[in-house]
Protein backbone atom coordinates (compact mmCIF):
# COMPACT_ATOMS: atom_id res chain seq x y z
CA UNK A 1 0.00 0.00 0.00
CA UNK A 2 1.60 3.25 -1.20
CA UNK A 3 0.63 6.23 0.96
CA UNK A 4 1.91 8.79 -1.58
CA UNK A 5 -0.16 7.23 -4.38
CA UNK A 6 -3.25 7.27 -2.16
CA UNK A 7 -2.56 10.95 -1.45
CA UNK A 8 -2.36 11.70 -5.19
CA UNK A 9 -5.59 9.75 -5.72
CA UNK A 10 -7.38 11.93 -3.14
CA UNK A 11 -5.86 15.08 -4.71
CA UNK A 12 -7.09 14.09 -8.22
CA UNK A 13 -10.50 13.17 -6.83
CA UNK A 14 -10.85 16.61 -5.21
CA UNK A 15 -9.78 18.38 -8.40
CA UNK A 16 -12.19 16.30 -10.50
CA UNK A 17 -14.97 17.55 -8.24
CA UNK A 18 -13.73 21.17 -8.62
CA UNK A 19 -13.44 21.52 -4.86
CA UNK A 20 -10.96 23.49 -2.79
CA UNK A 21 -9.26 21.74 0.11
CA UNK A 22 -11.62 23.52 2.51
CA UNK A 23 -14.73 22.55 0.51
CA UNK A 24 -13.53 18.96 0.32
CA UNK A 25 -12.77 18.98 4.05
CA UNK A 26 -16.20 20.41 4.92
CA UNK A 27 -17.92 17.52 3.13
CA UNK A 28 -16.00 15.08 5.34
CA UNK A 29 -16.20 17.15 8.56
CA UNK A 30 -12.41 17.41 8.83
CA UNK A 31 -9.93 20.29 8.60
CA UNK A 32 -8.30 21.56 5.43
CA UNK A 33 -4.96 20.82 7.13
CA UNK A 34 -5.92 17.15 7.35
CA UNK A 35 -6.75 17.07 3.62
CA UNK A 36 -3.42 18.74 2.82
CA UNK A 37 -1.60 16.13 4.92
CA UNK A 38 -3.29 13.26 3.04
CA UNK A 39 -2.62 14.77 -0.37
CA UNK A 40 1.06 15.20 0.44
CA UNK A 41 1.42 11.58 1.51
CA UNK A 42 2.00 12.43 5.18
CA UNK A 43 -1.00 10.61 6.59
CA UNK A 44 -4.05 8.51 5.81
CA UNK A 45 -7.73 9.06 6.57
CA UNK A 46 -9.03 6.75 9.29
CA UNK A 47 -11.68 4.14 8.49
CA UNK A 48 -14.61 6.47 9.28
CA UNK A 49 -13.32 9.11 6.84
CA UNK A 50 -12.56 6.47 4.18
CA UNK A 51 -16.18 5.34 4.41
CA UNK A 52 -17.35 8.97 4.05
CA UNK A 53 -15.19 9.45 0.95
CA UNK A 54 -16.52 6.20 -0.51
CA UNK A 55 -20.15 7.20 0.17
CA UNK A 56 -19.83 10.88 -0.80
CA UNK A 57 -18.04 10.28 -4.12
CA UNK A 58 -19.35 6.78 -4.97
CA UNK A 59 -15.92 5.15 -4.96
CA UNK A 60 -15.08 1.67 -3.72
CA UNK A 61 -12.74 1.75 -0.71
CA UNK A 62 -10.51 -0.79 -2.50
CA UNK A 63 -9.99 1.76 -5.29
CA UNK A 64 -8.93 4.40 -2.75
CA UNK A 65 -6.46 2.10 -0.98
CA UNK A 66 -4.96 0.81 -4.24
CA UNK A 67 -5.12 4.29 -5.85
CA UNK A 68 -6.68 2.95 -9.04
CA UNK A 69 -9.71 3.87 -11.12
CA UNK A 70 -11.98 1.36 -12.88
CA UNK A 71 -10.86 0.73 -16.47
CA UNK A 72 -13.11 1.81 -19.31
CA UNK A 73 -14.05 -0.84 -21.84
CA UNK A 74 -13.83 -0.04 -25.53
CA UNK A 75 -16.71 -0.79 -27.86
CA UNK A 76 -15.24 -2.62 -30.88
CA UNK A 77 -17.56 -5.34 -32.16
CA UNK A 78 -20.94 -6.57 -31.07
CA UNK A 79 -19.66 -9.96 -29.99
CA UNK A 80 -16.95 -8.34 -27.87
CA UNK A 81 -19.52 -6.06 -26.26
CA UNK A 82 -21.70 -9.04 -25.36
CA UNK A 83 -18.78 -10.90 -23.81
CA UNK A 84 -17.73 -7.83 -21.82
CA UNK A 85 -21.27 -7.30 -20.52
CA UNK A 86 -21.49 -10.92 -19.39
CA UNK A 87 -18.09 -10.78 -17.70
CA UNK A 88 -18.86 -7.48 -15.97
CA UNK A 89 -22.21 -8.76 -14.77
CA UNK A 90 -20.62 -11.89 -13.31
CA UNK A 91 -17.85 -9.82 -11.72
CA UNK A 92 -20.36 -7.37 -10.21
CA UNK A 93 -22.29 -10.22 -8.62
CA UNK A 94 -19.06 -11.68 -7.25
CA UNK A 95 -17.87 -8.35 -5.82
CA UNK A 96 -21.29 -7.71 -4.29
CA UNK A 97 -21.42 -11.08 -2.55
CA UNK A 98 -17.81 -11.51 -1.48
CA UNK A 99 -16.38 -9.80 1.63
CA UNK A 100 -14.08 -6.81 1.19
CA UNK A 101 -10.41 -7.57 0.50
CA UNK A 102 -9.39 -5.26 3.33
CA UNK A 103 -10.43 -5.02 6.95
CA UNK A 104 -9.93 -2.05 9.23
CA UNK A 105 -9.79 -1.22 12.88
CA UNK A 106 -9.26 2.18 14.50
CA UNK A 107 -6.29 2.67 16.81
CA UNK A 108 -6.91 4.78 19.91
CA UNK A 109 -5.22 5.47 23.24
CA UNK A 110 -6.47 4.29 26.63
CA UNK A 111 -4.22 6.84 28.35
CA UNK A 112 -6.28 9.93 29.26
CA UNK A 113 -3.22 12.18 28.82
CA UNK A 114 -2.92 11.38 25.12
CA UNK A 115 -5.20 11.28 22.11
CA UNK A 116 -3.98 8.85 19.46
CA UNK A 117 -5.52 8.57 16.01
CA UNK A 118 -4.61 5.77 13.64
CA UNK A 119 -5.83 2.80 11.67
CA UNK A 120 -4.77 -0.82 11.20
CA UNK A 121 -5.39 -2.26 7.75
CA UNK A 122 -5.26 -6.02 7.41
CA UNK A 123 -6.02 -8.83 5.01
CA UNK A 124 -5.30 -12.54 4.82
CA UNK A 125 -1.66 -11.95 3.88
CA UNK A 126 -0.66 -8.50 5.15
CA UNK A 127 -1.00 -6.21 8.19
CA UNK A 128 -0.28 -2.48 8.15
CA UNK A 129 -0.35 0.12 10.91
CA UNK A 130 -0.70 3.89 10.39
CA UNK A 131 -0.58 6.29 13.34
CA UNK A 132 -0.62 9.86 12.07
CA UNK A 133 -1.71 11.85 15.11
CA UNK A 134 -0.53 11.77 18.73
CA UNK A 135 -1.79 14.66 20.85
CA UNK A 136 -0.79 15.55 24.41
CA UNK A 137 -3.93 16.66 26.26
CA UNK A 138 -2.33 18.37 29.27
CA UNK A 139 -0.24 20.92 27.43
CA UNK A 140 -1.27 24.26 28.91
CA UNK A 141 2.05 24.93 30.67
CA UNK A 142 4.49 22.49 29.12
CA UNK A 143 8.15 22.00 29.84
CA UNK A 144 10.61 21.91 26.98
CA UNK A 145 12.73 18.98 25.92
CA UNK A 146 15.88 18.60 23.83
CA UNK A 147 15.26 15.04 22.67
CA UNK A 148 12.38 12.61 22.20
CA UNK A 149 12.01 9.07 20.89
CA UNK A 150 8.71 7.26 20.39
CA UNK A 151 8.81 3.47 20.22
CA UNK A 152 5.88 1.29 19.18
CA UNK A 153 5.86 -2.07 20.97
CA UNK A 154 3.79 -5.23 20.82
CA UNK A 155 3.42 -7.19 24.05
CA UNK A 156 2.77 -10.94 24.02
CA UNK A 157 3.12 -13.48 26.85
CA UNK A 158 5.12 -10.98 28.94
CA UNK A 159 7.51 -10.43 26.04
CA UNK A 160 7.91 -7.06 24.35
CA UNK A 161 8.80 -6.74 20.68
CA UNK A 162 9.83 -3.45 19.12
CA UNK A 163 7.69 -2.74 16.06
CA UNK A 164 8.82 0.73 14.97
CA UNK A 165 10.64 3.81 16.25
CA UNK A 166 10.80 7.49 15.39
CA UNK A 167 12.82 10.34 16.86
CA UNK A 168 15.95 10.31 19.02
CA UNK A 169 16.54 10.74 22.74
CA UNK A 170 19.96 12.25 22.02
CA UNK A 171 20.51 15.88 22.95
CA UNK A 172 20.59 17.27 19.44
CA UNK A 173 17.87 19.87 18.93
CA UNK A 174 16.49 23.16 20.17
CA UNK A 175 14.16 22.78 23.17
CA UNK A 176 10.55 22.08 22.22
CA UNK A 177 7.40 21.20 24.12
CA UNK A 178 5.99 17.69 24.04
CA UNK A 179 3.06 18.90 21.92
CA UNK A 180 5.45 20.38 19.36
CA UNK A 181 7.54 17.21 19.20
CA UNK A 182 4.49 14.97 18.80
CA UNK A 183 3.38 16.95 15.74
CA UNK A 184 6.46 15.56 13.98
CA UNK A 185 5.74 11.97 15.06
CA UNK A 186 3.99 9.27 13.07
CA UNK A 187 4.26 5.53 12.53
CA UNK A 188 4.00 3.74 9.18
CA UNK A 189 4.39 -0.02 9.47
CA UNK A 190 3.73 -1.62 6.08
CA UNK A 191 4.35 -5.28 6.94
CA UNK A 192 3.54 -5.91 10.58
CA UNK A 193 3.99 -9.53 11.68
CA UNK A 194 1.84 -9.77 14.79
CA UNK A 195 2.43 -12.56 17.28
CA UNK A 196 -1.31 -13.09 17.81
CA UNK A 197 -3.62 -14.90 15.44
CA UNK A 198 -5.19 -11.57 14.46
CA UNK A 199 -3.97 -8.00 14.56
CA UNK A 200 -7.20 -7.14 16.40
CA UNK A 201 -5.92 -9.11 19.39
CA UNK A 202 -2.49 -7.46 19.43
CA UNK A 203 -1.49 -5.59 22.58
CA UNK A 204 0.25 -2.46 21.35
CA UNK A 205 1.64 0.50 23.24
CA UNK A 206 3.90 3.49 22.64
CA UNK A 207 6.80 4.46 24.90
CA UNK A 208 7.53 8.19 24.75
CA UNK A 209 10.99 8.93 26.15
CA UNK A 210 11.98 12.57 26.68
CA UNK A 211 15.24 14.27 27.63
CA UNK A 212 14.74 17.60 29.43
CA UNK A 213 17.12 20.56 29.54
CA UNK A 214 18.66 19.19 32.77
CA UNK A 215 19.47 15.87 31.05
CA UNK A 216 16.75 13.99 32.95
CA UNK A 217 14.77 11.24 31.18
CA UNK A 218 10.96 11.28 31.45
CA UNK A 219 8.89 8.38 30.10
CA UNK A 220 5.21 8.07 29.22
CA UNK A 221 3.64 4.71 28.41
CA UNK A 222 0.62 4.99 26.11
CA UNK A 223 -1.41 1.75 25.76
CA UNK A 224 -3.31 1.43 22.49
CA UNK A 225 -6.71 -0.08 21.80
CA UNK A 226 -7.84 -1.48 18.45
CA UNK A 227 -11.54 -0.82 18.06
CA UNK A 228 -14.28 -0.16 15.51
CA UNK A 229 -13.67 -3.11 13.24
CA UNK A 230 -15.21 -2.77 9.79
CA UNK A 231 -15.30 -5.72 7.37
Amino acid sequence: MDQEKIGKFILNLRKQQNLTQKEFADKLNVTAQAVSKWENGRGLPDIEILQKISSEFHINIDNILTATNPKKKKNIKMIVIMIVVIVLLALSIYLFLRPSSYNFTDIKSTNEQFNVKGVAVYSSDQNSIYISNIEYLEGEEEEKYVGMECILYESHNNLEEKVSQCGSIKKEQDPKTLSELLKETEFKVQNFTCTNSSIKNSKLYIDINLRDTNDNIITYKVPLQLTGTCN
